[in-house]
């Protein structure tokens, strides 16, 4: 047995206690030295190879760890972004509830793309809807500077001429034309007024006693002149059993029915426009019957018939060019309709004509004592209001004067206050039946002088005389205690009915 080969351990035991000889001599000892020797070794072994092991574990356990706060980090900087991302999509304004799922979140910033993509869909869709307004707007404008223009021109032109020629002949012959040139301005003006009240819901529908049958005469009959300059008749054909006295609202519907025969005898030459009513049915209190308003003129294509119920628009840009008009004459008869709980029907074929309709269900009465005219009829003849105290608070002089001439013309007794403050100061209770207001006015405007004369007099009627056509202003004056209005420029017609709810005999 070599000594050298043995573990350190044992051989310093083997020194201490054991003889070389007794370790030499002795086989049995030998044997068990080298068994014992293999033990200490494999000790040896297997102690290293632990500690390594151990070691290696350590490492490996480190940089597991590492990773792992590595991967958890990153997990964290993406929650963040992620949460960052959505609360800028709604403007730091949503509510987080579980910040910790990952799924969670992600499927809040699909949901929160998503709607931002649809968002961004519908301003692009509103972008195109802006343009077309703006389109429609510019062609507007440039169709009511040619119709405005146009009758201006001719007021202007034959003012020149009457002035120049100042003989009785010339001034009957270009009379005609002047009111005519005026009246045609005055409507186009009232469309566009009729179209802004209807946009800013402040036309309420009436229910007035009055008979339907008279409306259509009166109707045909103002223009009868209009149809024979393009050679054009008209024809009214009415059901035997037609119940003609209804409650509704009379001028509204007759703007609708003026609104179609006029667009009828516009599109026709040398033709027939027919105003037709057919009695549907009676349903209780109520009458249903169909008003056709039919013409043989130009027709319209089928592919149009939706786009000239549109605002601003006709047919064929041509077609105003060539025939006139604003384009809001079919839409305003559409919207009052609908006011009415009725609608528009068109039929129409190019080269043979077009059929215009609709249905109304009205209530209907037989006692004709009930009718009431307190609507315009187209014949209405003004009344004498003799006795009639009337304040009339304006600041123009050439308004202040057309006023004196017509009011003058129904015996009113007339008194005139140059602005708000004078007529504050006139006024007295009981002095006055009516006070005509302007509302824009030096010194004091129309409101602040209404408001006073209003806290001093609950009963006088106020009538506000106003070219202030704008609906926030006069809903402003409705609110400070005037009663009704009337838009410059008036029809006489109107001005008197108005005086006439007052007029106390």
């Amino acid at each position: 047995m070599n000594k050298e080969n043995l573990h350190r351990q044992l051989k310093r035991q083997i020194n201490k206690f054991l003889s070389d000889d007794l370790v030499t001599d002795n086989e049995a000892i030998s044997k068990f030295i080298e068994a014992v020797n293999l033990s200490y070794m494999s000790y040896e072994r297997d102690a290293e190879l632990f500690e390594q092991s151990t070691c290696l574990n350590d490492i490996e356990y480190f940089q597991m760890n590492l990773k792992l706060k590595e991967e958890l980090k990153e997990k964290e900087d993406l929650q963040n972004k992620l949460i960052y991302a959505i609360k800028q999509l709604n403007n730091d304004e949503i509510k987080l509830y579980n910040e910790d799922n990952l799924i969670d979140l992600l499927n809040i910033l699909n949901k929160e793309i998503d709607s931002k993509k649809e968002f961004e869909n519908e301003l692009f869709v509103a972008k195109l809807y802006a343009e077309k307004a703006n389109d429609a707007k510019s062609d507007f404008l440039s169709i009511m500077s040619h119709e405005l223009r146009t009758p201006l021109n001719a007021i202007i032109g034959l003012i020149y001429i009457m002035e120049k020629e100042n003989s009785f002949t010339s001034f009957q012959e270009n009379l005609g034309v002047l009111k005519y040139s005026a009246q045609n301005l005055f409507s186009l003006i009232n469309d566009i007024l009729d179209f802004s009240k209807i946009e800013a819901g402040k036309i309420d529908i009436e229910k007035i006693p009055f008979d339907f049958k008279e409306l259509v005469l009166d109707i045909a009959k103002s223009f009868e002149a209009k149809a024979s300059e393009n050679s054009n008749k008209i024809e009214i054909i009415i059901d035997k059993d037609f119940t003609a006295n209804v409650i509704s609202d009379p001028l509204r519907i007759g703007q609708i029915i003026t609104n179609l025969v006029s667009n009828g005898l516009k599109f026709t030459n040398n033709g027939l426009v027919q105003i037709k009513i057919d009695q549907l049915e009676k349903r209780g209190h109520d009458s249903v019957f169909k008003i056709q308003v039919i013409d043989d003129g130009i027709g319209i294509e089928s592919a149009k018939f939706e786009q000239i119920f549109h605002q601003f628009e006709q047919a064929e840009k041509s077609t105003t060019r060539q025939y006139g008009g604003t384009g809001l004459g079919l839409v305003i008869s559409k919207k009052l309709l609908q006011l009415l709980d009725s609608d528009i029907v068109l039929q129409s074929e190019i080269g043979k004509g077009s059929n215009f309709s609709f249905v109304l269900k009205v209530p209907y009465f037989t006692d004709s004592s009930d009718l009431k005219n307190d609507h315009l009829y187209y014949d209405y003849k003004e009344e004498n209001l003799e006795g009639m105290r009337v304040l009339l608070v304006e600041d123009n002089l050439i308004n202040v004067k057309v006023a004196e001439k017509i009011l003058s013309h129904w015996n009113i007794s007339l008194d005139i206050a140059l602005n708000g403050l004078i007529a504050t100061q006139k006024y007295k209770k009981g002095k006055y039946d009516v006070v005509l207001m302007d509302l824009a006015m030096p010194i004091m405007d129309g409101y602040e002088a209404s408001s006073i004369i209003r806290k001093k007099d609950s009963s006088i009627a106020i009538i506000s005389l106003t070219a202030s056509a704008s609906y926030g202003y006069l809903e402003k004056a409705m609110l400070i205690g005037i009663d009704e209005y009337i838009i410059k420029p008036f029809n006489p017609k109107e001005l008197n009915l108005k005086l006439r709810k007052y007029y106390k005999k």
